[in-house]
């Protein structure tokens, strides 16, 4: 790992204060995340109103607003002494301190080219319909150093920022806005991709997913084969070597979560565990969403596009409610708790089945001879 990273998600902090271990096998960062209070009941909810993407106090044309419009433009952009750039999109708001580099180049077609990947990846493939847009673009911050980073965090949060000041390298996001600093260009661009699917969920879907499927999904949206000037960013689900290295890792130790826990604790159940448990569920959820993309012989693929249809529409709850009155109930109570009861009714009522099914899928993954396929971004299950 390129010196490690944090990220902490959704609509309020928790933080991993320090990072001792640094594990690096090539490709995307791995992530970690610890939740707070607000996304552990959040799992399956009444509807709730879509946030629109945050725009940290500046006063934006309202014609430019509207996301798919619309060319891209640069204006100075600055706050406390520091000189940045607004970079307005067809899809996003990006405010940057960076100097000229391939970063700096390589924001606006990747941040674009996220948004596509996110209402696409799962379920465009066979044929369906794109998820739905933002309604607003999505205002994301990149900033040079950790120190512009902490002030803008300072101004912006005011009381509350010292909980995401303790973050070491990396950044966060809150209400559709994240904020993050430039630790190394391929491991910043990994951060985006899964920072950008949190600022999308948060934007978009009126029923949160549980913790599992949530995070599954972020770092299903990690792999990517960087971009040359002259060719766009490749997304590559399958090409996550920190993933399918930690998921080895743990196997090879026996130290695998078992799926009981997988989808009915939210990440920071891990974090007292030590941090290489939190590394693991990260590995096994990414794993987790694979199986249910591409797993006995695309059975469940189906019900993960209905589950993100529903999510966006705010009908997980009643989906739940009309498939088992008493999981319905449990679902609107219990947020990430609901993971069974995701689990029976839009996947697999067997859960015996299920969890056989994700267990033989993982030893798949990880047999001998597959890292290349990993670094290649080829399926090592086909």
């Amino acid at each position: 790992m390129r010196g490690g990273r944090y990220h902490v998600d959704v609509t309020g902090p928790s933080v991993i204060p320090n990072r001792s271990a640094r594990v690096r096998s090539g490709g995307c960062v791995l992530l970690l995340t610890a939740f707070v209070a607000s996304l552990v009941s959040a799992g399956c909810q009444e509807p709730r109103s879509v946030r629109p993407a945050a725009r940290g106090g500046l006063e934006v044309d309202e014609a430019r607003s509207e996301v798919g419009t619309g060319g891209t433009t640069e204006e100075p952009w600055s706050f406390g002494g520091y000189e940045g750039e607004l970079i307005t999109t067809p899809t996003h708001l990006i405010h940057h301190t960076l100097p000229e580099s391939r970063l700096r180049r390589a924001l606006p077609e990747f941040t674009e080219r996220t948004l596509d990947h996110y209402r696409s990846m799962v379920t465009v493939p066979a044929g369906e319909e794109a998820l739905p847009l933002p309604g607003e673009r999505l205002s994301t911050y990149v900033f040079d150093t950790r120190p512009e980073w902490a002030a803008w965090t300072s101004w912006r949060l005011g009381r509350s920022a010292n909980l995401y000041l303790a973050i070491e390298r990396g950044g966060y996001t809150i209400d559709a806005e994240s904020v993050l600093w430039d630790i190394g260009r391929y491991d910043t661009l990994c951060m985006l991709a899964h920072e950008g699917w949190h600022q999308y969920t948060q934007s978009v879907f009126r029923h949160p997913l549980p913790a599992f499927l949530e995070e599954g999904l972020a770092t299903y949206a990690e792999g990517h084969r960087s971009a040359r000037s002259d060719q766009p960013t490749k997304f590559i689900p399958w090409r996550n070597f920190e993933r399918f290295g930690q998921l080895r890792s743990s196997n090879y130790r026996d130290r695998l979560i078992d799926l009981d826990e997988l989808v009915t604790k939210a990440p920071q159940a891990f974090v007292s565990r030590g941090e290489r448990s939190l590394l693991t569920y990260y590995a096994q959820v990414w794993a987790l969403i694979h199986y249910l993309v591409e797993g006995q012989d695309g059975r469940y693929r189906d019900g993960l596009v209905r589950l993100l249809q529903n999510a966006a529409e705010g009908r997980i709850a009643s989906s739940l409610y009309d498939a088992d009155r008493s999981a319905g109930r449990r679902g609107r109570m219990l947020g990430p708790n609901a993971g069974r009861a995701i689990i029976a009714t839009y996947f697999d009522e067997d859960y015996a089945r299920f969890k056989s099914g994700y267990e033989a899928f993982v030893q798949q993954i990880v047999a001998r001879g597959n890292g290349t396929k990993i670094w290649q971004g080829r399926s090592p299950v086909e």
